[in-house]
């Protein structure tokens, strides 16, 4: 798709509670690469309309169509909704689910769009944009926010009620296109049986997090588990990140490491950088569970609930899984330590599924009015019940993720990465698959970290230029 305007219009932002950003989308998928739910319904003419149905265009009868990527707890929560919104209003909800959120799912997506054939989609968050926009370093929903695939929510009477540094991650040129539904936190899960049976306290350092993984190892436990396999090697984003993001944080200042990275004002060879890859491979080396660059990402959050592990690598969206699996067991958390300061170990936050629409919808008043059901008070509580995320809409909201989580919950530290030094289509080492599978090589000792940061800036002096 040809771009064809661009206006930078978000700053970054490097430190904040329960605001915009945007990483890598998450889930946990499911063998199918396709599954789709519908709720039965009877006519749509008991269907009662809202402030919003008599703005818009489209039919508000017939059947809606809604595609998202395969996160279960997410999942459960929009079927529920959906059911619950046919029982309402009569209208029949198409809920088509797509595993695998970077392949299966972005075709899935290229499809709705070209084909006009979904109503509401879920994305990423869109923003902030590239330090330098153009063709090259704009994801594919990047683009379309640009080039008005979907619809302004401006005048949507759910607006007002959110975070608005939450809708601006997926605003363009002051349009609001999409409905963030929250943000999750990723860090460290940890069985708490465990450390009390090992007299473990909570690490607050980098070299404390290093020594209880090695008394763990030293009784035949795994320390910790981060499965790669099933097409997430991107996953090693959980030791990477924070390892990074923590030890450049003195000298940052506030700043963002991603914009430091694609500027060149931090290079990927500095000394702090190579601390960062050998760390990172100090750790996944010796103390992740055996062959875990293969072992089945969907299959997480059961093997830490089945104590096969001591601590979890893991996003907070993923905590309904582990309860689901096992709801006697007792978790807790803390924020992966990065480096040896405590006070600048923080989790990563993730703003995540966002529901846009589509302008080549054929039921935009029902997409409209769907929207609104799902940002009321008791639909929106059950959404953040059942799936954990710290909620964009304003409010007092609970969920057994907030609880396990504490303090913790819906703060910490964001990462653009795909906005900046992860380029779609630019220098080979930043493509993300690139970027990811020779980091794995790393770890796996493949390579040195010394080459791998090599590589890295090599790539990021093309970028520059």
């Amino acid at each position: 798709m040809k771009v064809k305007k661009f206006r930078r219009t978000l700053a970054s932002v490097s430190v904040l509670t329960i605001s915009g950003a945007i990483l890598a989308g998450c889930g946990t998928g499911t063998p199918s690469s396709n599954s789709s739910s519908s709720s039965s319904s009877s006519a749509g003419s008991n269907q009662t309309g809202n402030s919003a149905s008599t703005t818009s265009t489209g039919s508000n009868k017939g059947t809606l169509k809604i595609i998202m990527w395969v996160n279960p707890p997410a999942v459960a929560a929009i079927q529920k909704i959906d059911a619950e919104f046919t029982k309402k209003y009569g209208v029949q909800v198409d809920l088509q689910t797509t595993a695998n959120r970077t392949t299966n799912y972005a075709a899935a997506e290229q499809t709705a769009v070209q084909a006009g054939s979904a109503d509401i989609m879920a994305i990423e968050p869109v923003q902030p944009l590239p330090q330098k926009v153009n063709s090259n370093t704009l994801s594919q929903e990047q683009e379309w926010a640009i080039n008005k695939v979907f619809m302004p929510l401006n005048n949507q009477p759910w607006v007002s009620k959110f975070n608005q540094a939450d809708l601006a991650a997926a605003a363009y040129n002051g349009q609001d296109y999409g409905l963030v539904t929250g943000v999750y936190q990723t860090g460290v899960f940890y069985n708490k049986a465990m450390f009390k049976k090992y007299n473990l306290q909570v690490p607050t350092t980098y070299n404390q997090l290093i020594q209880i993984s090695k008394t763990l190892k030293s009784h035949g436990v795994t320390p910790a588990w981060d499965g790669l396999g099933g097409g997430v090697i991107q996953w090693l984003q959980f030791i990477m990140y924070p390892l990074m993001m923590d030890e450049l944080a003195p000298q940052l200042n506030g700043a963002s490491a991603d914009q430091a990275l694609a500027s060149g004002r931090i290079k990927w060879t500095d000394a702090t950088m190579l601390k960062v890859f050998q760390r990172e491979q100090q750790y996944a080396s010796n103390y992740l569970e055996p062959n875990y660059a293969g072992q089945d990402w969907q299959q997480m959050p059961g093997a830490f609930a089945a104590g096969k592990s001591a601590m979890l690598f893991d996003g907070s969206w993923d905590v309904a899984s582990v309860l689901k699996a096992n709801p006697n067991i007792q978790v807790g958390y803390f924020p992966f330590p990065g480096s040896n300061t405590a006070s600048n170990n923080k989790s990563v936050l993730n703003a995540d599924l966002t529901w846009v629409v589509l302008n080549s919808s054929k039921h935009k008043t029902l997409a409209e009015e769907w929207l609104n059901f799902f940002a009321s008070k008791p639909i929106y509580s059950q959404y953040v019940q059942m799936t954990g995320i710290s909620p964009s809409e304003n409010g007092t909201f609970t969920s057994a993720t907030q609880q396990i989580m504490g303090k913790w919950f819906g703060t910490g530290r964001l990462i653009q990465q795909s906005a900046n030094f992860l380029i779609p289509s630019g220098p080979y080492y930043l493509q993300p698959t690139n970027f990811w599978a020779t980091q794995l090589k790393m770890t796996q000792g493949g390579m040195t970290p010394a080459q791998l940061a090599q590589d890295y800036q090599t790539s990021q002096n093309q970028a520059l230029k």
